[in-house]
């Protein structure tokens, strides 16, 4: 049996194909899910963004805008402890997505919640903002300490 070589367009075709092929998975190698540590890393990142001015790099409520605050930002470090040991995943997520009002935190309207935290539910912005929630949430949840 002899092989002939392929004309111009079915060599064209082939090579279409396999940069297809090549693209299909490099698509699929970015929407696989993220590492722990990546998420670890987003959810400081997006906490030392939208909290620690005020909250502090360590979570402890001595941020570089405390001061200048009438009411001190609690230590987020102790949330576990100051509810029965068990950290309040629910509460937390809640303040962090402006569902818990808390004077201190201002109004959602404010373009800083508003932009890091999402439009109103039922569209991709605000499937975002709920995953950003849940990284800051975890972010939280990995710095408390025993009382």
């Amino acid at each position: 049996m002899t092989v002939t070589p392929r004309g111009g367009v079915a060599r064209i075709l082939d090579l279409a194909a396999v940069l297809a092929v090549l693209v299909g998975m490099t698509a699929c190698a970015r929407l696989s899910p993220p590492s722990a540590a990546a998420e670890h890393e987003e959810g400081e990142r997006l906490y030392l963004r939208a909290c620690a001015s005020c909250h502090g790099l360590d979570a402890r409520g001595g941020g570089p805008v405390a001061p200048a605050l009438r009411v001190p930002p609690p230590d987020l470090t102790t949330l576990a402890a100051r509810h029965g040991g068990t950290f309040p995943r629910a509460y937390v997520a809640d303040v962090v997505a402006g569902r818990v009002e808390l004077a201190a935190h201002g109004t959602r309207e404010m373009p800083v919640w508003s932009d890091r935290f999402g439009p109103g539910p039922g569209n991709v912005a605000s499937l975002w903002a709920r995953r950003r929630v849940e990284l800051v949430t975890d972010h939280l949840a990995a710095l408390q300490r025993s009382p």
